[in-house]
This record gives C-alpha cells, structure tokens and sequence, in this order.
C-alpha cells in the first residue's frame, strides 16, 4: 500500500507542475544559442512566400519552378507553411543564377523570394526588388542625385543601379505595402509635377489599393463600400417603392387596371379586384393624398 500511495502522490506532482495554462500569453523564450550549425546549413537557400495564397499553392510551385529554371534534379525544398518554403542549392553560382531572374512570379501571381536570413518575423520574407522606371521628371532636373532621391521614397535604391538616361533603377520594395504609381515632385523654385512611376515584370495586384496581396475583386477596401451601399440601399427602398406606387397608381387619366399589368395584356378580374382594395386601402390611410389624386379638392 505504501509504494501504491507513493506512486500516486509522485503522478500527482507530474501532472500539476509545469503546466502552461491557457492564461499565460507570455512569449516563450528560446534559450538555446548554439545556432552556427543551422545558420551554416541554409547558407545556400533561398526562403519565399507567395503573396496571393488563396489563389496559389506552395505545393504546385515547388513543382513547377525547379523545372522552370532547368534544375528540378539540383533543388530541394522544403514547405514552410503559412504559404512560405525553402529552396536549398548546391552551388553559390546557382542560387545567384535563379536570383537573377527576379522579380518572381508562378502563373502570374506574385512570390517573395531572397537569400535566407536568420530574421525573426512573422512576415518574413517580405522583399521584392523591382526594376522601375521613373516617367515624367524634368529634364534639366534629370540628374542621377534627382532619380535616387525618388527612389529613396519608393524602396531602397540598389547601388550602382541607375540607368540615367532610361531612368531605370533596381529598388528593394515592401510587399507588406501598397504600390505607389506616382507621386508628386517639387522643383527648387517650389513647382510640382507627377511622376510616373513603372514597375518591370509586375503581374496581379489591385490596382484599387496597390497591394500585392490579392487583386481588385477581393480587395477590402471595396468590400467595405459594397457593404455600406447595400445598407443605404435596404435603408433607402421603402421610401422609393412607395414613391413609385403612389406615382404609378394615382396618375392622371390612367386608369387601375392600366397601371397594374403588362401592355396590351387584359387584365383579369382578380387583378383588377386586387388593385382596387389597394387604391381603397390608400385612402384610407391617406385620405387627403387620396382626395388629391382623384382630381377632388378636400373641404376643411
């Protein structure tokens, strides 16, 4: 009996110590620093996230991409979850080979992919470097310090990437953030002008908000007003239908029946039985109203 109640308290204590009850919402901390190895390990991959996933899946892309650059044998990948992966390489020259041809997309939907960084964040990956072209700038103010100063406020400019005379650029963009299209500029003298704003090899986006995260149909912003419409719309109705039918039984030299059915269509005796309660229920209720419409002018 001794050592049953021994074994009972001891199971006890393991079940009630420790335990992480669902009121603690303190960050766990992960404690463990001797993390070379693994940052060694990814050394040669690429993270990425596709931007869209209601639209793709990682599954198909990790099918079709290694094909597509020719190295379905040489590439491995992992899926990450929460719409992210991981592709590992075996050489340097590789890995900066499909870097080049950014930036990404997989049948026209847009995918975050870079190098692989020991980076702690729910959003991460979360850069696109785009080439752009800047339209519209001055040309006594088109001056390479001018192009990067509009960069600048659009991503961060690649160095020794402004094509001057195209008035290119390779910029490191946000996906978290809506695309810009243009965005105004002032002269010293303190004129403003529009600056066109082109992004090379962009595919679906929302050309409502300029985020690359879903397309028009979807986007929240217009969810929102359609809502609010069909509210005022319900709101609104009652007062219209009964304008409309007041304005369409009691017109002038129309008769009951005429305004109930079809043209050329006669009308059947319940119809017309069934417009007149209506008309009487009217005036009833309305008397006044109903005096006017018949062409009567009420005493008093």
């Amino acid at each position: 009996m001794g050592s049953y109640r021994s074994k009972s308290t001891h199971m006890v204590d393991i079940k009630g110590k420790g335990i992480l009850y669902e009121d603690d919402d303190e960050p766990i901390k992960l404690t463990d620093h001797d993390i070379s190895k693994n940052i060694d390990e990814f050394k040669l991959s690429l993270i990425g996230k596709i931007l869209n996933p209601k639209k793709k899946s990682v599954e198909k892309l990790l099918q079709k991409m290694p094909v597509q650059w020719g190295m379905e044998d040489r590439i491995t990948a992992n899926d990450l979850g929460n719409g992210k992966f991981l592709l590992n390489f075996t050489t340097e020259d590789e890995l900066t080979s499909v870097l080049r041809q950014g930036p990404f997309h997989f049948n026209f939907c847009m995918f975050v992919l870079v190098r692989w960084e020991p980076i702690v964040h729910d959003d991460y990956p979360w850069i696109i470097p785009f080439r752009t072209r800047l339209i519209g700038v001055p040309l006594h103010l088109w001056t390479e310090n001018n192009l990067r100063e509009i960069g600048s406020r659009l991503g961060h400019v690649h160095q020794d990437t402004i094509e001057l005379i195209e008035g290119r650029m390779l910029l490191d963009i946000d996906s978290r953030r809506p695309l810009k299209f243009a965005r105004k500029a002032e002269s010293p003298e303190g004129d403003e002008v529009t600056i066109e704003i082109k992004y090379e090899m962009l595919f679906k986006h929302c050309s409502t908000c300029g985020m690359l995260t879903h397309e028009k149909e979807y986007c929240p912003s217009l969810n929102r007003q359609g809502v609010f419409a069909w509210v005022q719309l319900q709101e609104n109705r009652p007062q219209q239908y009964s304008q409309a039918l007041v304005k369409k039984e009691y017109q002038p030299n129309a008769s009951h029946s005429q305004a109930l059915v079809a043209p050329h269509h006669k009308p059947s005796r319940y119809a017309i039985a069934r417009h007149e309660n209506v008309g009487r229920n009217y005036d009833l209720e309305h008397p006044r109203e109903a005096y006017k419409c018949h062409g009567y002018s009420p005493s008093g």
